[in-house]
């Protein structure tokens, strides 16, 4: 991530207090700095966003994404600063039109080639549809920098970022397909229904990463406690969350490289490449693990986790560890259990390994 050096000079009483601060915090002056900094600019940005929904400038669900605020926080602060939600003309409009079943024009879905990124956003916004490519306010054109930093997309046209994207072999859609200029204005029920079909979508093209561009899909697929990173899996693929615009820049660099590394597993096993495991012997029966060689870690995380796999057609769930040690690097362990695993293998069998449907290995 690019810095900028600034220099400014701040009164004696203030350095003072910054130093008590750093001091309270065991941090040094200039991260203090750059926190403090940081919480400033979120706490202006959300009394921009409450006063701007006020004014009637911003709809909830724009002032919500430009704050980097869920909703349901965006109307906590809104009801504490007691202001009332009117409906808009345009939301007014939206709403007659949903009622009285108006087809409206949106963005076609772009399919991902099996195994590639789906990056699904909440809605399109009105000004992507007017456009004809996804993402182009002024948030979408950062979301595509920095998707373009992490190596998704290259030779851009802006404005037309998600051709790139596309032709890298990924694929693009939505929680909900209809174009609204807030997304609190989307039903209930066209939510519980873009989750069904988006499931379908997911099955059918079998994208091997599920790239949650908002927060709000990736807590009606997953569950309302999903962090930023990788947050588990969606109809067989690995499901990850980009933090908000507005993230702590640590986070946002921790997010990224958490991603970067993903994407770095999933370019190095592409969908159909194999390599075999260890001979499962009677102790690693005993002891209900299958050894890894060297070549299948590209298959599996960089770091110890729990793991689904998919071992000669059984479904199971894992503990598998790399066995990178300080001194020299070992066999990767993944560990089934006893019982299952001689439910399923035998003594002096060697298994193929590949990366299948939704990223999820597999042993055959």
């Amino acid at each position: 991530m690019s810095t900028q050096q600034i220099n400014i000079r701040i009164e004696t009483d203030l350095a003072a207090a910054l130093d008590r601060v750093a001091r309270e915090e065991s941090l040094d002056r200039a991260t203090t700095i750059r926190r403090l900094l940081e919480r400033s600019i979120r706490e202006w940005e959300l009394e921009h966003a409450v006063l701007g929904v006020q004014r009637g400038d911003l709809a909830l669900g724009r002032a919500a994404e430009e704050s980097g605020l869920s909703m349901w926080e965006l109307l906590d602060a809104v009801r504490v600063a007691g202001v009332a939600h009117p409906l808009a003309g345009e939301e007014a409009r939206e709403r007659l039109e949903r009622l009285a079943g108006v087809k409206v024009a949106t963005l076609p879905d772009i399919a991902p080639k099996p195994g590639a990124v789906l990056l699904v956003g909440i809605n399109p916004a009105p000004v992507s549809v007017t456009a004809g490519h996804y993402y182009q306010g002024r948030l979408g054109r950062r979301l595509w920098r920095r998707l373009e930093g992490l190596g998704l997309l290259r030779d851009v046209t802006p404005g037309a970022e998600d051709n790139a994207f596309a032709a890298a072999g990924h694929g693009l859609t939505d929680l909900v397909k209809r174009p609204t200029t807030s997304a609190d204005t989307l039903a209930e029920e066209e939510l519980q229904s873009g989750v069904e079909t988006l499931r379908g979508k997911i099955r059918a093209w079998r994208p091997g990463l599920v790239l949650f561009a908002f927060r709000a899909p990736a807590e009606r697929l997953i569950g309302s406690g999903v962090k930023p990173g990788r947050c588990g899996e969606v109809e067989g693929a690995t499901a990850f969350l980009l933090s908000g615009p507005y993230a702590p820049a640590e986070e946002t660099a921790r997010v990224d490289r958490e991603l970067r590394d993903l994407l770095g597993d999933m370019a190095s096993a592409p969908l159909g490449a194999s390599t075999r495991t260890q001979r499962v012997t009677g102790k690693d029966l005993e002891r209900g693990q299958i050894r890894l060689p060297r070549d299948a870690k590209r298959f599996f995380p960089s770091g110890k986790a729990k793991v689904e796999i998919v071992i000669r057609g059984s479904r199971a769930l894992a503990s598998y560890d790399p066995r990178t040690g300080p001194d020299r690097e070992r066999s990767a362990v993944l560990h089934i259990g006893k019982d299952a695993l001689s439910r399923l293998v035998t003594e002096n069998e060697v298994l193929v390994v590949r990366r299948g449907k939704g990223g999820v290995p597999q042993l055959e």
